[in-house]
């Protein structure tokens, strides 16, 4: 199969490699600064690298504010000049593509495949980003998990993941929610669990406080009641779960890690990028 590889961060530049490992021709654009394997040849333009492509694969996520993902390009690449430049039929496979960028491709007629909109992509890449944060912890942190007190803000799959690891390893873990029911669950699975409510009474009790909630759950008041040498830790995606400056100028530790996977562990991100990318070609074949 042809491959064609359009922006993207390290992982993308692995997943090309692994892509061409397996005897596919390969092709990348907008991944210029990166240095990439000898089997993957660098396009010139968008257009010579999609033409022809089996599948063209965007990074995941694929794009903000309707500009493709490319931190280590000098391209400027729009969304709809990417899909523009593809052929009805063309398979693209990507991360959480936006509503404007979905109807555009439905529109070209192209065959799509949102890989975080995947249960199999999705509950893989939440494990790489909890084992990538509880190893962040542990770099910046002078003390190790065993009798840590961690507050983990949200109950969805990272948090899940995370709590057990953590726990694993010896932390004391409470999990704050906004559900009772999330709550009730973390209970029950042996952690503490605190209302969003009751955040500013006991924001002084942790040692590190990780968010994944990608909303202000942390008020400023709760950020000023936090301990001087408490760690915090941002996984969530903008506008994230507190403000990151005032908590800095307080004197915490603030670490901004959303992407994670691609800073922490690319290789595994990306050996699970081809497996979803295979599973996606493989659906649409069954489909013809």
């Amino acid at each position: 199969m042809k491959f064609a590889i359009v922006g993207g961060d390290v992982r993308c530049a692995r997943l090309s490699g692994l892509l061409s490992g397996d005897g596919h021709k390969v092709l990348s654009f907008a991944l210029e600064k990166l240095s990439l394997p000898a089997g993957v040849v660098k396009a010139s333009c968008l257009q010579s690298c999609v033409y022809g492509a089996d599948c063209v694969v965007l990074p995941c996520p694929a794009e903000s504010g309707g500009l493709l993902n490319a931190p280590y390009s000098d391209n400027v690449l729009r969304m709809q000049e990417i899909i523009s430049a593809l052929w009805p039929y063309q398979l693209l496979c990507g991360g959480n593509f936006s509503e404007e960028s979905a109807a555009l491709i439905q529109r070209a007629g192209l065959k799509a495949g949102d890989m975080l909109r995947r249960s199999d992509f999705v509950v893989g890449n939440a494990d790489i980003t909890a084992e990538g944060a509880v190893g962040l912890l542990l770099k910046e942190s002078e003390r190790c998990a065993r009798g840590a007190r961690v507050l983990i803000c949200g109950w969805g799959r990272i948090g899940k993941l995370l709590a057990a690891k953590l726990s694993a390893l010896g932390a004391n873990v409470t999990v704050t929610a906004r559900k009772g029911a999330e709550l009730a669950m973390a209970q029950a699975l042996g952690y503490g669990a605190l209302s969003y409510a009751r955040l500013e009474q006991e924001a002084g009790s942790f040692d590190w406080v990780v968010n994944t909630v990608p909303a202000r759950v942390i008020s400023d008041a709760a950020l000023c009641l936090m301990a001087d040498d408490t760690l915090i830790v941002e996984l969530a995606s903008a506008p994230g779960g507190f403000d990151a400056k005032l908590a800095e100028n307080i004197g915490l530790k603030v670490c901004l890690a959303p992407g994670l996977p691609g800073k922490c562990a690319p290789l595994s991100a990306a050996m699970l990028m081809k497996e979803t990318i295979y599973n996606i070609i493989a659906e649409q074949e069954e489909q013809g």
